[in-house]
């Protein structure tokens, strides 16, 4: 029974998912478009049960479900021209397995059944969860509201409560469907991640190079361990690289529904961890520059930008600004939490010193993310020294690792609460998936995949 339910889920989201990817007016292979269409309904479902608050609405099964149902069928509209778009994206859809494959394929399926089997099996247990989005979950599914009896309690202790509702929305809808744990939800992000990653690095690398890689970025320990120990880091990880992806894909099409998709994207990921916004605008730049490359005037280079961030600020509005402080009965005053003494910058200092000493270049740092930073680091230097040059389309990426390094010590030098040893050492989960698509730019993997290619597919001596 249980099954069954998570495959009516599933389906609701990709659903929905495939709609919104047609609304946006999106094209792209089926091998990324119908992971992307999961990812975007799991998105899409976490905003519902927080809008129903807003709007007082009671969460009930009947009214959680029944709107989700209702929504899902209004993103497939008109059903003629869906049915058609499903025809087109699943005759295009080929699945072929190259006996090379096999290796890492199982590896790959190993790993991720043990993410998803301790997700099933495990209840939440990181204590930024258990005492924030799942008590907050647990008490909305008795008492049919997010503001429920959690904040009747003290909580000078603790700011979880206040944190974004993604997790909590996700949390409340798979316990109304009777899972009591919720959290399954991640391994629908988790597994579809994995397969739009592998079908991202396969458009500039040989299978062989990109499976090598991928097994490498899912096996960073850290990381892994957040595909199934739920919080709020490995989704916002997923959405801030997708919204980089879709905005270094504007960069080299121009197809206009790339950048208002990766508008979208930011967006998501800003409502996983509202100081993403500060991301968001560091993006800003590359943005700019593609403009300039484009030649695009002034006026069009602002409305690009407008419409790259909108999406961000709307949500940090709806989550901080209203909710925070206009629903919850609880204040809970943001401005408070930065740092009153911003002309000393030896905090700052301190910060950019112990994320390269403590968290990277250490035996933690090791434990932390094993060898791939390390990985990273050897391509990129062996590019310089070989090639002397970088591709535009990697320079894209190493702009956006550049603003996750620096941007999570100046977070932490902003809000203190941002700590080193928990806040900071997730956050870099954003900047692996970056780091992996630098590599599937680099000219040196790019020739070797090449070397491979000639060799697959060179006649067989007689």
């Amino acid at each position: 029974m249980a099954f069954i339910i998570i495959l009516l889920l599933n389906t609701l989201q990709f659903a929905m998912g495939f709609g919104l990817t047609g609304i946006c007016r999106l094209t792209l292979k089926p091998a990324l478009l119908l992971p992307l269409a999961m990812l975007l309904g799991v998105a899409a479902f976490s905003f519902i049960p927080f809008l129903m608050q807003l709007l007082y609405i009671p969460l009930t099964g009947f009214s959680v479900f029944g709107m989700l149902v209702t929504l899902t069928i209004l993103c497939n509209l008109p059903l003629t021209g869906v049915i058609a778009r499903y025809r087109k994206v699943f005759s295009a859809a080929r699945f072929r397995v190259r006996l090379y494959e096999v290796p890492f394929f199982t590896v790959i399926a190993i790993i991720v059944f043990v993410s998803v089997w301790r997700c099933f099996y495990m209840p939440p247990t990181p204590r930024d969860f258990t005492s924030g989005a799942e008590a907050i979950a647990e008490y909305a599914v008795r008492e049919k509201t997010m503001i429920n009896s959690v904040f009747s309690v003290n909580m000078e202790s603790t700011n979880n409560p206040f944190k974004p509702p993604f997790a909590t929305c996700l949390q409340i809808i798979y316990k109304l469907a009777g899972f009591h744990f919720g959290q399954l939800w991640l391994s629908s992000i988790f597994i579809s991640f994995i397969i739009f990653l592998y079908h991202a690095l396969n458009r500039t690398l040989h299978r062989i190079i990109s499976g090598l890689l991928l097994v490498a970025f899912i096996a960073i320990p850290e990381m892994f361990a957040y595909t199934f120990m739920v919080l709020f880091d490995y989704s916002n990880a997923v959405y801030f690289f997708l919204g980089v992806y879709f905005l270094a894909a504007w960069c080299s099409s121009r197809q206009y529904s790339q950048l208002v998709f990766a508008g979208i994207m930011m967006g998501i990921a800003t409502y996983t961890r509202n100081e993403t916004l500060a991301l968001v605008v560091c993006m800003l730049p590359l943005l700019l520059l593609c403009c300039m490359q484009h030649k695009a005037g002034w006026v069009k280079a602002v409305t690009r930008m407008f419409v790259y961030i909108i999406p961000s600020i709307i949500v940090y509005v709806l989550c901080v600004t209203i909710y925070l402080n206009h629903y919850l009965p609880v204040k809970y005053n943001v401005s408070e939490l930065i740092n009153p003494h911003l002309t000393n910058i030896r905090p700052l200092l301190k910060r950019f010193a112990d994320i390269n000493t403590v968290l990277i270049f250490s035996k933690n740092g090791i434990v932390y993310y094993s060898y791939f930073i390390f990985l990273f680091l050897a391509l990129f230097i062996a590019e310089l020294l070989i090639n002397r040059a970088i591709k535009i389309n990697a320079a894209n990426w190493l702009y956006a690792v550049l603003v996750v390094y620096a941007g999570l010590a100046i977070l932490g030098f902003l809000l203190p609460l941002m700590d080193l040893e928990n806040t900071t050492k997730r956050g870099l989960f954003k900047i692996f998936p970056l780091m992996l698509l630098y590599m599937a730019n680099n000219k040196l993997l790019i020739q070797a995949s090449r070397y491979l290619a000639k060799w697959e597919q060179a006649e067989p001596l007689s």
